[in-house]
């Protein structure tokens, strides 16, 4: 098993758009893939102005981890989603660890 750390940052203002975004991310059926996660946890941390939130998500292998990354990565709406322009957040780290 592993598990795959996304740390993200904003500012607190635009907290309710990063959060709906991962709402969207895991409610719609269009991402919902054969492969996928085991577990997900989510932590957040407040610094000054900055927010940072931290998505530990854990899958059976690297090779499901990878497999679930090309599927989001091919949908128009998941890139539109996390990878815009236009983004108010910004992905600060993708740590993958070995779970022991």
């Amino acid at each position: 098993m592993i598990k795959v750390v996304f740390t993200y940052r904003t500012k607190e203002k635009d907290l309710p758009e990063l959060m709906a975004k991962f709402v969207e991310s895991g409610s719609n059926p269009e991402f919902h893939s054969e492969v996928s996660n085991q577990k997900i946890e989510m932590f957040k941390r407040t610094d000054g102005d900055d927010v940072y939130v931290v998505l530990d998500i854990y899958y059976a292998s690297r090779e499901d981890y990878e497999v679930r990354t090309t599927f989001e990565r091919s949908q128009p709406k998941w890139n539109a989603i996390w990878f815009s322009d236009n983004l108010k957040h910004e992905e600060v780290s993708v740590e993958v660890f070995d779970v022991i």
